[in-house]
């Protein structure tokens, strides 16, 4: 949880260095969110509104007006997507659909009606990085469908002395190698986190259009912005070389490598300039506030 917390941290400056500001600005120059205060909801133990032990949507509706009292401008909420839960919702099998266990997708646009009445703005959680292997793009990516075959990192196996071996050195931040062996695609998939979150191909732009489209879905529905989740992972080096070691106490510790070419390449700034690109493009067709 710790290693979770720090990227959180790291991605939310990632993503406001988006936009560069030459000259000092009053606050009335300043866009909503360089000002705003924020408030950080966890759903799933916010607010049950149905007895079924589990916080919920219209959860945090219901409280919308003492969010307001406390002087927010805005909140963020941890994700609600589809999931199988294994690390709580970071693991996204449907990046357009509300999970059950937090309510509909009916809810979520009421809860952004709602706010709006109010002046508050919803903020949501956007996981780039990683979808869950349950998610459909992964299930065809497995068995070779096009156009899916490549919207996610597979290699090779390695072969040492007759042994099939991971194709690096990579680690995984929740321990242990970040490739798993695919049975039905005969290939590693690389996994920055769990076995159940392989890592997108970013350099596929087929990829990135599809999270456009997911952030255009919405902010067409009423979201106010989004909190990016481990953005510094999302490219790797294209010719997938070991990582020097850092610690050699422990193979399987993410500490045993520099991660110098699994995190913070380059090419990250070019997606987080084309997604405040998109945004701003929105914004301005509808003629509503930047998000």
């Amino acid at each position: 949880m710790g290693a979770r917390w720090y990227l959180l941290s790291l991605a939310l400056v990632l993503v406001t260095a988006g936009t560069v500001h030459p000259q000092e600005t009053s606050p009335t120059d300043k866009d909503w969110w360089e000002t705003a205060l924020f408030y950080q909801i966890y759903p799933r133990s916010f607010y049950d509104t149905n007895d079924d032990g589990v916080g919920d949507i219209r959860g945090v509706t219901a409280k919308l007006q003492y969010l307001k009292d406390t002087g927010i401008d805005a909140t963020w909420l941890s994700p609600i997507f589809s999931s199988p839960q294994e690390d709580f919702g970071y693991d996204v099998s449907d990046f357009k659909q509300v999970d059950p266990l937090f309510g509909t997708n009916a809810d979520l646009e009421q809860l952004f009606a709602e706010a709006n009445k109010l002046g508050l703005k919803i903020v949501l959680d956007f996981v780039p990085n990683h979808t869950s292997n349950q998610h459909q793009w992964f299930i065809d990516s497995e068995k070779g469908i096009e156009p899916y075959k490549d919207y996610y990192v597979w290699r090779p196996a390695k072969m040492v002395n007759g042994q099939r071996t991971p194709p690096n050195n990579w680690q995984s931040v929740f321990y242990g190698s970040a490739w798993e062996w695919s049975e039905l695609r005969g290939e590693y998939y690389l996994h920055q986190f769990a076995k159940g979150q392989p890592d997108l191909n970013y350099r596929n732009p087929a990829v990135v259009a599809e999270f456009d489209d997911v952030l255009r879905y919405w902010m067409d529905r009423g979201a106010a912005g989004f909190r990016v989740d481990a953005i510094n992972h999302m490219f790797e080096h294209p010719d997938f070389i070991d990582e020097p070691i850092n610690i050699p106490d422990d193979p399987n510790s993410y500490g045993y490598t520099h991660h110098i070419y699994t995190k913070d390449l380059p090419e990250t700034y070019d997606v987080i300039a084309h997604w405040r690109t998109v945004l701003d493009d929105f914004a301005r067709q509808k003629g509503s506030d930047t998000v």
